[in-house]
């Protein structure tokens, strides 16, 4: 890119003065010498079929964020309470029943011991958030189990961390939004017939919600969470008043599920215990999304943390404790047990349908954890290259786009294949999830001793504490429900290892001996071409096109298209330390997509290279099996696409392929 500053003479030897001209102002910002940042305008379609796209793209998710808008995309803590913690709360709705549904094998007595299986989860519960409070505190910048697993005890626990939390977040979609509409068609019967269509429309809503960001979902889904609380904890309230006053609620015109009948044994108690604590998942999102809370965020996420835990202990014991008293029970009518409560606390009144309604939604809702967190995980391990890369790209409203469509497609594939049977998912359900608490807060433990700052062997103590009382919980998990489903979980967590370690080894391989200088003489060309090689990161790939581009013409340049500056510079020093003189043109893409900023730098360029041939080069990765095209982005097929057929510009692929180890 030639100098665009002109001295121009004047009258008197003071009146000299230089012109700067801006060919590309109208697409790019010039940020320094060889930088520029691409303006909306550079993201603009240039066919009227694209304009149209784009605009009712722009309607159903709103207009593109530049990335430094970032800051103001995150969210206060009463919009962070619904978004990370919609999961647990929501869980009240279907945990304490599940508890109940295992204990109903032994009769309606049996439902007596509700009470002290509550007061257990209750007491796990205190334990997970006292120990992800310090997790917090030592990882302020984001302390999932996966980071902290990996940083503290290796890659391998760290990975099957990630896995189990991946596994949890797809199930909890799965039976929170299957609770949700069962909760709704309870209160409509007429419903049930389109029982699974409604699901699935109900998972496709909440991924549209989340595409458009996650301070938009968290505005959106907000009120539904608050309305829940509400009504829920004013029934759990009234039915207490009607208790002390004598006059308890009873259930009535209710069958009791036929279930199959066994003996009240250690089991059994066992069994229910691990049900229940189904009620406890999602309490880990808010160590998760510490990076999405407004700062300070370690702060914010901490009190976010105990508000969400107070409320759950609340509700779990008011509903577990009218439960027993009310005579609810898992119905053959299809009833669910908190509709049966509400329903014998405040009678069919506005409340008890305002109860279910909204139980619906937040059961709906509850999605949002997992929607705010699967994609946040996949985006690290894809940029530690366990993942495939795209899912590490934000979308045009700052979104993990990848990651929120992959868990919406899988999720209703569950669905699907289980009719949305609640009571069929939940054996498979929380397993996961306290895998990942378990090696989270074991890697705690070893982070502590080694830390060892200001209070450290409190902190050890408490994160091991967590650490005995979940992996208890495993171990319970694993023996009372392997036959019942835990199995498939057991299974599937080691075949996402493995493929995770199959993706590094790929990723591994493509970038193998990029630390060795390449030196090779190529003799000089014989005409002067403009040549311009498109280079998305520095590979092998990039470095063989540049020396093809430099047997074609002295002025050869490498365009790199990026979201984040540091990384620009980082690229610009590779290719300076491994092809020296070589001239490197960063362009910021604010709105990270990468096609358009580039096809717009060469059409506002041309005006300098009037006359000559522009000759494209686009270094193109040759996958050898069939998987590595998941692993490989399109944009090449795309600015190939762009540009083919334009006067004056030339496109030639310089494919690349590794050599198989010998």
């Amino acid at each position: 890119m030639s100098d665009p500053r002109k001295v121009l003479p004047g009258a008197k030897r003071g009146d000299r003065r230089v012109r700067v001209g801006r060919p590309l102002a109208r697409y790019f910002r010039y940020e320094a010498p060889g930088v520029l940042s691409a303006k909306l305008a550079a993201e603009e379609p240039t066919t009227p079929l694209g304009w149209a796209l784009g605009r009712i793209r722009g309607v159903v998710f709103g207009r593109p964020l530049a990335s430094e808008a970032d800051l103001a995309e995150r969210l206060p803590k009463w919009k962070a309470l619904p978004v990370f913690s919609s999961d647990a709360l929501s869980s009240v709705a279907y945990g304490p029943e599940a508890a109940m549904y295992t204990l109903l094998a032994a009769g309606t007595i049996a439902i007596t011991w509700l009470m002290p299986i509550t007061g257990v989860i209750l007491l796990v519960l205190l334990l997970i958030t006292l120990s992800y409070r310090q997790t917090i505190r030592a990882y302020p910048n984001g302390g999932g189990s996966y980071i902290v697993a990996r940083a503290n005890l290796g890659e391998l626990p760290g990975l099957v961390a990630a896995a189990a939390l991946l596994t949890d977040y797809v199930l909890t979609v799965s039976v929170s939004v299957s609770a949700g509409v069962f909760n709704l068609a309870s209160a409509f019967p007429p419903l049930q017939p389109i029982y699974v269509p409604l699901i699935v429309v109900a998972i496709l809503g909440v991924m549209l919600v989340n595409l458009r960001g996650i301070r938009q979902s968290g505005s959106i889904l907000a009120w539904p969470t608050y309305i829940f609380l509400g009504s829920t904890l004013l029934v759990v309230a009234i039915g207490l008043v009607r208790v002390v006053l004598g006059s308890p609620p009873h259930v009535t015109g209710v069958t009791p599920y036929p279930v199959p009948l066994e003996g009240l044994g250690i089991l059994l108690v066992m069994r229910a215990f691990a049900n229940g604590c189904s009620a406890l998942t999602g309490t880990e999102a808010v160590a998760n999304g510490v990076p999405a809370f407004k700062p300070p965020e370690s702060q914010n996420a901490r009190t976010t943390m105990v508000m969400m835990s107070a409320l759950l202990a609340a509700m779990l014991f008011g509903i577990g404790y009218l439960a027993v008293v009310s005579g609810a029970v898992p119905s053959a009518q299809l009833e669910s047990v908190l509709s049966q409560i509400g329903r014998a606390t405040v009678g069919l009144s506005p409340l008890y349908y305002l109860l279910q309604i909204s139980t619906m939604g937040v059961l709906v809702i509850a999605a949002e954890t997992s929607f705010a967190d699967f994609p946040r995980v996949s985006a690290l391990l894809a940029k530690d290259g366990y993942f495939p890369s795209r899912f590490a790209f934000r979308g045009e409203r700052l979104a993990f786009d990848s990651g929120i469509v992959a868990l919406a497609i899988i999720s209703i594939g569950l669905v699907i294949i289980f009719g949305g049977h609640v009571e069929s998912l939940i054996p498979l359900y929380a397993l996961g999830v306290y895998t990942a608490f378990t090696l989270s807060q074991t890697g705690m433990v070893h982070h502590w001793f080694v830390d060892r700052s200001p209070g450290w062997r409190r902190s050890a103590l408490l994160n091991g504490l967590g650490a005995v009382a979940t992996g208890v919980v495993v171990i319970v998990f694993a023996i009372t429900k392997f036959t019942e489903g835990a199995w498939i979980i057991i299974l599937v967590v080691p075949i996402l290892v493995a493929l995770m370690l199959f993706v590094h080894r790929e990723y591994e391989a493509a970038s193998h001996g990029m630390g060795v200088r390449v030196d090779a003489h190529i003799p000089g060309p014989d005409e002067q071409r403009h040549v311009v090689v498109v280079a998305p990161m520095f590979s092998r790939a990039v470095v063989q096109a540049i020396r093809v581009g430099e047997m074609m013409s002295r002025k050869v340049e490498v365009v790199h298209v990026t979201a984040d500056l540091a990384e620009g510079e980082l690229f610009r020093g590779q290719v300076e330390a491994h092809l020296a003189g070589t001239q490197v043109v960063i362009v910021e893409s604010p709105y990270r997509t990468l096609v358009n900023p580039f096809v717009r730098y060469l059409e506002t360029s041309r005006a300098e290279h009037a006359g000559e041939v522009t000759v494209v080069l686009i270094p193109e990765y040759v996958p050898r099996h069939w998987w590595d095209r998941a692993l490989y982005n399109q944009n090449a097929r795309r600015i190939r696409e762009a540009l083919v057929g334009r006067r004056d510009i030339v496109v030639l692929d310089v494919p690349y392929r590794r050599e198989e180890p010998s």
